[in-house]
């Protein structure tokens, strides 16, 4: 039977693509979005529930039935706040309180692991964006931390700057950074996260992919 799944960040560039990946997998979806007009007809299998992932009453409706939560939540230079670590505080003790074990959500490359090969293109991107734009490199960091203290089966996935062009297909998974110019296709992005969900792939790991 197909796993129940919750999108955050649905109407997102990266979300629609995932949740379109999704419902042609014919998997249940349910989607937390503060403006359901953001979808247009190719939506209508999705269960919607109008709120908001920074309202603890609105994530904990959103769980119900639900076996896995995959979030694409990131931000750009306008985002002056940490949302991905906000969600977490939200989203992990109401998982952990439900059961519900399965996690996967995304973040930038530059985010360091300690099980990183070694590379000082990446020790210079990532901190020349902790100094340009701090929020996303501590939020990435914040997040990180909060998974691994958890009881959850999480996966982060690392990635470049999303794209609609190149390959659809993943061609390196692991932990080597890539070149400074590199992007990657949002389907192979979303066809990634899928193949982590059917074969639970990379539980408790930050696997980068280009």
């Amino acid at each position: 039977m197909p796993k129940n799944i919750l999108v955050l960040g649905a109407t997102g560039h990266l979300g629609q693509v995932l949740t379109k990946t999704l419902l042609s997998k014919d998997y249940p979806v349910t989607a937390l979005v503060r403006n359901p007009e953001k979808f247009d007809s190719s939506f209508s299998k999705v269960k919607i529930i109008k709120g908001s992932v920074l309202d603890e009453n609105d994530i904990q409706k959103s769980l119900e039935n639900i076996d896995v939560v995959i979030s694409t939540l990131g931000h750009g230079f306008r985002t002056s706040y940490p949302i991905q670590e906000k969600v977490m505080l939200l989203l992990i003790p109401l998982m952990e309180s439900k059961g519900t074990k399965r996690l996967i959500t995304i973040t930038g490359e530059a985010l360091i692991g300690p099980t990183d090969k070694k590379s000082l293109r990446a020790e210079i991107t990532s901190n020349f964006l902790k100094l340009v734009d701090p929020y996303r490199m501590n939020d990435a960091i914040a997040q990180q931390k909060l998974l691994e203290k958890s009881s959850l089966d999480w996966t982060v996935v690392r990635t470049p700057i999303h794209s609609n062009k190149g390959s659809k297909k993943v061609a390196h998974v692991g932990m080597t950074h890539p070149p400074i110019w590199q992007t990657i296709n949002r389907t192979a992005v979303c066809e990634f996260i899928c193949d982590c969900l059917e074969k639970n792939l990379w539980i408790k790991k930050s696997p980068i992919i280009y």
